[in-house]
């Protein structure tokens, strides 16, 4: 009888969250519902967790703190977050992947990743002295300029290609940041800021939108 009865039960909870999965949401049913599972995933005041809260700077979430998170979105919203496209993506450009692939597309010239490392300190102009005095290849000038500028816009067109809105990142900033230091840990800041409140209420927000249309 009690295991009839765990069915049961475990069949309603089912059914409602199919049925909340299926839910038309408005955007402000998406927020206050995701500060309820932000608030109980992480422990933190439901008055910290305002729109420009950073998960991870301001909220304290840590690498399995995403996984809970994810899967109570998943299975409210029937959205699932883009933790690991994220995590993916920054540890690309930690590794200067995509600065790499740029020489080789502009230059025709492959820098071994054991080089590549002696460039993470640097900025743009300074690592373009060094690959001119290495491989003999002319830099022109302003091509660290517009090295940047491609290196910014390949970082914003990454970001949408996972569904945040390219707006969240300051292409002058980063431009700037690259120049100055192509590892910058500023960077690496501005795509775990991402994950913010209002970031993620409007990523879920599209999402479950789109299955009203």
């Amino acid at each position: 009888m009690a295991a009839c009865h765990n069915r049961f039960i475990k069949g309603d909870s089912m059914i409602q969250e199919a049925k909340s999965i299926h839910k038309v949401w408005t955007r402000e049913e998406v927020e206050k519902t995701l500060r309820e599972i932000l608030v109980d995933a992480l422990g933190v005041d439901e008055d910290k967790v305002v729109s420009d809260a950073s998960l991870v700077h301001d909220l304290g979430a840590e690498s399995i703190d995403f996984l809970d998170i994810g899967f109570r979105v998943l299975q409210t919203f029937g959205v699932e977050l883009p933790n690991k496209a994220i995590q993916e993506k920054a540890l690309s450009w930690r590794n200067m992947g995509e600065f790499s692939r740029i020489l080789e597309e502009r230059y025709g010239v492959r820098v071994a990743p054991e080089e590549m490392r002696q460039l993470h300190t640097m900025g743009i102009p300074e690592a373009l002295g060094w690959l001119g005095e290495r491989t003999g290849v002319a830099i022109q000038n302003g091509e660290a300029e517009n090295i940047a500028a491609a290196l910014a816009d390949r970082l914003i067109s990454e970001v949408e290609s996972v569904g945040f809105r390219a707006s969240l990142i300051d292409r002058e900033g980063v431009i700037q940041q690259l120049l100055e230091n192509l590892n910058s840990p500023k960077i690496m800041e501005r795509m775990v800021r991402l994950f913010s409140m209002g970031s993620l209420v409007d990523f879920i927000s599209t999402r479950v939108g789109e299955k009203t249309q």
